[in-house]
C-alpha cells in the first residue's frame, strides 16, 4: 500500500474518532461530512463503526480476521463481477481500512463501555485489576514519609513553607527567597498519578512510577527540581532565575516559562523531552539543543541528541488527560504503559508476532477490557495474579 493511502486511513480513523468523542472542530466535521457523502459504502462503514452493538460482535469477529475472505464478501456484496477486474487495487486499501478501522472502533467501544462486563473475559483473577488513581508518597527533609491521596486534605508547615493538600494536589506557598529551605521528594508509585504545584507557582503533573526532587524554597538565582520517571511541567515565569530540570544520565532541561513533557523511564529507549510552548535548551554534559514548540529531543548516547521535528504531542500527552494514546506502537511498548498503569508484571511466551497499535483508550477501563480490546489485534494474553503473560 502506498504511504499516502495510509495516510489517508488514519486521518479517517481520527475523524471518526473525534465524532464519537464530540471533539471535532467545524473544519474537521466538514471533512467528515465531505467523505461520508463521496461514496454510499463511506455512509455504512461509518454507520458500522458508530453502532456499539455492531462493535460488540466485531471485538469477537475480528480475532480470526481474514483480509482476503473479507474483501471477497464486499465485493460480491457492493460491485457487480464484470468490475472486480478493476478493482483489485481496491482490496489493499479496504484490507488495510478494515484493520485500522475495526481496531479504531474497539477503542471507541471500549472508550464507551462502563459497566458491561466481557463477553469472554481475559482476566482468570477472582478480582479484577483496577486502574491506576491519585496517590503518591510525600519524603521530608528529615526522612519521614507521608502517603497522599484524592481523599486526604491537610496543611503541613515546614521552615516558613505552607504546604496544602487538597483533592489529589500538592502546593506550597511561595517563601521567602533566600529563605531557609529543605529537599522533598514526591514519588507515585505503579498504578499512582499526582499534582503539584511548586513554591514559585510552577505547575507539575507526575506520571505512574515516578519521582520529583525539590526545595521547598527556591534560591535568588536558580530554580531546580530533579525528576525520575514522566512529568509535565508548566513553569512560572520569574524574574528569580532560570528554572532546571535535572534527568538522570547526566542531562540537564534549562528552562524560561514554558510548558514541555519529559520521560526519563528507565525501560525506555533513552529520554524524552517534548516543548508544547515556550522554549528549553536540552543539555547531556557533550553537547546542547535548544527546542522549538512541538519538537522532541531525544538522548540515548551521552554525546548525541537527536530531534523529532514534529513530534505526536496528542499521543505523547496523552497520559496527562487520563487515556493510552498508541501511534504505530508495537507490543512492548504498549505493555510497558500498561505495567506502569496497573501495576502489573509483563511476562512474553513464545516468539510474539509483530503488531502495530493505533488508536486511543481511557486509562479509567479495568485490565480485562484494556486486553480484551487488545487481542483483536491476534495478541493473547493470560492473567495470573498481578502477572501478565502475552502469547502469541
Amino acid at each position: 500500500m502506498e504511504h499516502k493511502d495510509t495516510i489517508f486511513l488514519q486521518r479517517i480513523a481520527y475523524l471518526v474518532y473525534g465524532y464519537q468523542q464530540q471533539s471535532l472542530t467545524e473544519t474537521e466535521q466538514a471533512e467528515l461530512g465531505a467523505w461520508l457523502e463521496a461514496a454510499p459504502e463511506n455512509r455504512v462503514f461509518f454507520d458500522q463503526l458508530t453502532d456499539t452493538a455492531i462493535l460488540q460482535r466485531r471485538l469477537q469477529q475480528y480475532r480470526h480476521f481474514d483480509a482476503n475472505a473479507g474483501w471477497e464478501i464486499f465485493r460480491d456484496r457492493h460491485y457487480p463481477a464484470a468490475a472486480k477486474g478493476r478493482l483489485r487495487h481496491i482490496y489493499y486499501r479496504w484490507a488495510a481500512a478494515a484493520a485500522l478501522l475495526l481496531l479504531l472502533g474497539t477503542g471507541i467501544y471500549l472508550s464507551r463501555r462502563s459497566t458491561t462486563r466481557p463477553v469472554h473475559p481475559v482476566a482468570v483473577n477472582t478480582s479484577p485489576i483496577l486502574p491506576g488513581s491519585t496517590k503518591a508518597i510525600l519524603t521530608l527533609a528529615d526522612g519521614s514519609t507521608m502517603p497522599l491521596d484524592s481523599n486526604a486534605s491537610q496543611v503541613i508547615t515546614q521552615q516558613g513553607s505552607i504546604v496544602k493538600l487538597n483533592n489529589g494536589q500538592l502546593q506550597y506557598s511561595a517563601a521567602q527567597p533566600g529563605g531557609a529551605y529543605s529537599l522533598n521528594t514526591l514519588t507515585t508509585p505503579r498504578g499512582g498519578q499526582f499534582r503539584l504545584t511548586l513554591p514559585d507557582g510552577t505547575r507539575v503533573w507526575l506520571n505512574a512510577a515516578s519521582a520529583i526532587t525539590y526545595p521547598t524554597a527556591f534560591s535568588q538565582d536558580k530554580r531546580e527540581v530533579s525528576v525520575k520517571g514522566e512529568a509535565y511541567f508548566e513553569v512560572a515565569g520569574e524574574p528569580q532565575g532560570p528554572f532546571r530540570v535535572n534527568t538522570d544520565h547526566q542531562s540537564t532541561i534549562d528552562v524560561l516559562g514554558t510548558s514541555f513533557n519529559v520521560n526519563a523511564y528507565p525501560d525506555e529507549q533513552g529520554i524524552a523531552t517534548t516543548l508544547i510552548r515556550g522554549a528549553v535548551k536540552v543539555n547531556n554534559g557533550h553537547a546542547s539543543r535548544v527546542l522549538l514548540p512541538g519538537q522532541q529531543a531525544r538522548i540515548t548516547s551521552p554525546d548525541q541528541i537527536g530531534i523529532i521535528a514534529h513530534a505526536d504531542t496528542t499521543a505523547i500527552l496523552a497520559w496527562k488527560r487520563e487515556a493510552f494514546y498508541f501511534h504505530d506502537a508495537d507490543i512492548p511498548a504498549v505493555m510497558r504503559q500498561l505495567a506502569r498503569w496497573y501495576d502489573v508484571n509483563i511476562i512474553y511466551a513464545g516468539n510474539i508476532p509483530v503488531r502495530r497499535f493505533q488508536g486511543e483508550i481511557q486509562r479509567r477501563l479495568p485490565l480485562s477490557d484494556v486486553l480484551e480490546g487488545l487481542e483483536t489485534t491476534g495478541v493473547h494474553f493470560r492473567v495470573q495474579g498481578r502477572n501478565i503473560i502475552v502469547e502469541p
